[in-house]
This record gives structure tokens, C-alpha cells and sequence, in this order.
């Protein structure tokens, strides 16, 4: 999560520069809190595609924060403002009970948003989750969309379910449905169209799939997340809005996240429509979405030091410290039990050493006993042999 955190601080650099070069100069530059202040903060809030509502309750917050702090000075203010917006962003545990459950989850929104990668990057998080994924490629009216969502699915490890280009959506629905229920399938991503010849076709269209699921498979967990382009600021607000019209959205993925300046946008989304973001993407490859955590995601914007990755990372230091220092002793250890072997060894070689030494001596004093008795030997021979006799011839 540490990498996925650094790519998210730094796909939001642009962002960042929009909205928190300003906001400091308000804290910073403003001599006291007053309208003025408030004003200033408001309009920057605003400009940064944070939206009016968001901003309004995120100013009405402030307010109140400041009177019950006895605030006075306008730098204290900003972490009032970074507290308000994660409780803005700030996403229920229960969001994601799909997860757990035998769901169907509908992936939808314009054409060009990422919905077909969106659904391969998905289905991965959830393979990797031990869940069993199968996928249903319903947007049949976009050329070439099955071969490319067929590419996803491999990626990611899992089954599909496809019609021809051109086949009614609804019909791969409801064979993908039915083959979710075959194969026991814990997790059903259904990749919709995200335009057919009008925009009134293609609410219908997402109806007439929905009434489908709610037929053949009723006791499914119902998932509708919307894909959103975070680069598009606004006009994503506008086409939640326009979805939310025809289906109940529950989550939001929003991609592109890497490079955009209206980053605000999924502050604004969250606050006016009361639908989580619950997935944010930084990247084109299948790792690059993951789950939204609005701490990590306002500390991203601000600039703010994770104190989680940092206590984190004070911890592996700390237990690095400590596995060098038991390595340290442990190769300390097996320095000193080595020594100790090998003055074992020099002792057991002197002690031969020295027994072979005094073996030896013994030797050598018996060899000179042994001489000494030879020449005692040789001597008495000697003075024991008889003298020859003279003989004496006439």
C-alpha cells in the first residue's frame, strides 16, 4: 500500500498545486478570522472542483470548530480543514460486505471512463481475495469491447461470459446469471454499455438487465458502482447524476486519479450525491486500483505525512535494527563457539603434541639405556674372552 500511497501523492501533484497553494496563503497570509477569510477559503474550496454543497458544509463545520476551539489565529484553522474533509470522505466498513457475499456487482458509466478495465482490475482485487469471479461482458454494442475484456479476464485469472458484437445485453445477462449459479460463483462483475444510440436506449437497457438479475438471481447482493474519469471534474458529477436516475448507485470507482488538477471532484461526489467512493485508480496496470481510503487520500492532496506509513515504517526499522542486532549475536555466537572449537582443537593438538613429545623422551632415555646396556654388555665380553694360548715349537 506504501507504493500505491506515493503514486496516489504523486497523480494528485497537479491537484495539489490547484487547491493547497492557495489554501495556504488564505491560513497563512489572512491576519484574523473573519468573513473575509471564510470568503477567500470558500472561493478557493470552490475553484478546486470541491463542489458548493461540499464546500458549504465543510465552511459550516469550520465555523462551529472554531468558536467551540476559541481559535484566533487563521493558521491553526487548516487542520479544522483537513479533519472535515475526511469526515467528508470517509467510507463505511459495510461498504464492502459485497466482498463477502454472493454478489452481483454492475459496473456502468460513458464510454472512454475505464469501465472495461475497471471490471478486470476488480475482478483481480476480489481473486485475489479467494473469492471465485466470473465476468459478463454485456456491452456488446462497443466494437472490439469483448476481445478487450476477454484480455482483462485473463489478466485477472478468471472465467467471461460473451455474445457477439451487436447481441441483445440483456440475453448475455441472463446466461451469465444462470452460469454464475451453475458454477456456484461467488462474485458476478457485469460490464454494461456505455452508450447506445441515445442516452434514453441506454437507460432502458440498464433496466431491462436489472429486472433480469432481480428474477433469476434475488437473493444475490446487489453492487452498482459508476465509473468516473477524476480528470473530468464537473461533468462527472453530472453523469452520477444522470445514472442515479435509473439505477441506485451504492460506490463509485473513480480512475485516472494520476495527473489530474480536479482531484476535488471526489470530495464534491461523495458530499452531493451520499455515494462512497470505494475505489480509486493511479494507473493503467491491474494493481493500480484499490480501495479508497479517505485519510490516505486527504493526506495525499495536502501533502500531509502519513503517520501511518511512517509509524510503519519506524516499526520495520526498529525490527530491521533488531534482526541485525540478534544477527550480530547470533554471528557473535558463532564466532566465539568457533573459537572456542578451535582452541579445543590447538589444545587437543598440543596435548598430542606434548604426549608425542614425551613419548619421545621415553624413547630416547630408552634407547640410551639400551645403549648404555649394550656397551655393559660389550665390555664384559671383552674382559670375559679368554686369551689365546702361545704354542711353543721346538
Amino acid at each position: 500500500m506504501a507504493g500505491f500511497f506515493s503514486r496516489l501523492k504523486e497523480g494528485l501533484n497537479k491537484t495539489r498545486d490547484n487547491i493547497v497553494a492557495g489554501i495556504d496563503a488564505v491560513f497563512y497570509g489572512a491576519s484574523e478570522i473573519d468573513d473575509d477569510f471564510y470568503e477567500e477559503l470558500e472561493e478557493i474550496l470552490i475553484m478546486g472542483d470541491i463542489g458548493v454543497n461540499a464546500t458549504n458544509d465543510i465552511i459550516e463545520r469550520m465555523k462551529d470548530e472554531v468558536k467551540k476551539r476559541h481559535l484566533r489565529q487563521p493558521s491553526e484553522c487548516k487542520e479544522l480543514l483537513v479533519e472535515s474533509i475526511k469526515e467528508q470522505m470517509h467510507v463505511e466498513e459495510t461498504a464492502y460486505d459485497f466482498e463477502k457475499e454472493q454478489s452481483v456487482i454492475f459496473i456502468i458509466g460513458v464510454n472512454g471512463v475505464g469501465k472495461t478495465t475497471s471490471v478486470g482490475k476488480l475482478a483481480s482485487i476480489l481473486k485475489g481475495q479467494g473469492r471465485k469471479v466470473l465476468i459478463a461482458a454485456a456491452d456488446t454494442f462497443r466494437a472490439a469491447a469483448g476481445d478487450q475484456l476477454a484480455e482483462w479476464a485473463h489478466r485477472a485469472g478468471v472465467d467471461m461470459i460473451g455474445g457477439t458484437e451487436g447481441a441483445d445485453p440483456a440475453s448475455v445477462i441472463y446466461d451469465a446469471v444462470n452460469a454464475a449459479k451453475a458454477r456456484k460463483v461467488d462474485v458476478l462483475i457485469c460490464d454494461t454499455a456505455g452508450r447506445l444510440h441515445n442516452k434514453k436506449n441506454l437507460m432502458e437497457e440498464l433496466k431491462k438487465m436489472n429486472r433480469i438479475i432481480d428474477r433469476e438471481f434475488p437473493d444475490a447482493h446487489r453492487e452498482n458502482l459508476i465509473v468516473l474519469d477524476g480528470t473530468t471534474g464537473q461533468n462527472a458529477l453530472s453523469q452520477a447524476r444522470e445514472f442515479g436516475e435509473v439505477t441506485n448507485l451504492t460506490g463509485i470507482i473513480l480512475t485516472k486519479m494520476d495527473g489530474t488538477a480536479k482531484g476535488g471532484i471526489a470530495v464534491a461526489i461523495q458530499s452531493e450525491l451520499n455515494v462512497p467512493v470505494k475505489y480509486i485508480g493511479v494507473g493503467e496496470t491491474i494493481e493500480d486500483l484499490q480501495k479508497f481510503h479517505a485519510d490516505e487520500f486527504v493526506n495525499a492532496l495536502f501533502d500531509i505525512e502519513n503517520e501511518e506509513s511512517a509509524v510503519a515504517e519506524k516499526v520495520d526499522t526498529s525490527e530491521s535494527d533488531m534482526s541485525a542486532i540478534e544477527k550480530s549475536t547470533e554471528d557473535a555466537a558463532e564466532n566465539e563457539s568457533d573459537t572456542n572449537v578451535i582452541n579445543e582443537a590447538v589444545e587437543d593438538v598440543t596435548e598430542e603434541t606434548i604426549e608425542k613429545e614425551d613419548d619421545t623422551s621415553v624413547i630416547n632415555a630408552a634407547n640410551d639405556t639400551v645403549d648404555e646396556k649394550t656397551d655393559e654388555v660389550e665390555e664384559s665380553v671383552r674382559e670375559e674372552k679368554p686369551k689365546k694360548k702361545k704354542w711353543l715349537f721346538w
